[in-house]
């Protein structure tokens, strides 16, 4: 009897553990999902336009057909690892519930909209923020000299 219990325990445990393990999975998968729609795509294409061409200008002889191999053959590969490396993160700061509410919010009209003009206010606030910097730079420089540091 107390062997029947043992066993039925184990199998309980069993069936807890493969269906948290599936649970989990979906998380991921929705997670994977939410990374591919939400305009992370355009920011990684931003950052892969930015390197390219800081390459190009320390390997001027190399073929444009080169930097699109180092694209598809690299980078691509790449973003594949860094997103499963980002899992984690929005599994600690996410339910599984709000992940699939930004997926909803990601495939509808506004989020759609949000999605494709991202890149553009990511790319102008960069600008903006970099001329900022800049000046408070300047701003602290003459605080820090002012205070006789």
């Amino acid at each position: 009897m107390t062997k029947l219990f043992f066993y039925l325990g184990v199998l309980l445990a069993s069936l807890i553990s493969l269906t948290a393990n599936g649970q989990t999975d979906d998380f991921e998968k929705d997670i994977e999902k939410l990374l591919s729609i939400n305009g992370s795509s355009a920011a990684y294409d931003m950052a892969f336009d930015q390197m390219v061409a800081q390459f190009k200008m320390m390997k001027p002889d190399a073929p444009d057909s080169i930097w699109k191999q180092v694209r598809t053959e690299v980078f691509d590969k790449e973003i594949v690892v860094l997103n499963k490396q980002l899992i984690p993160i929005y599994k600690n700061h996410l339910t599984h519930n709000d992940v699939k509410g930004l997926i909803k919010f990601y495939e509808s009209p506004l989020g759609k909209k949000l999605t494709v003009a991202i890149s553009a206010i990511t790319k102008e606030s960069m600008q903006i923020a970099q001329t900022w910097g800049m000046g408070l730079g300047q701003k602290l420089t003459g605080f820090l000299t002012e205070k006789g540091y």
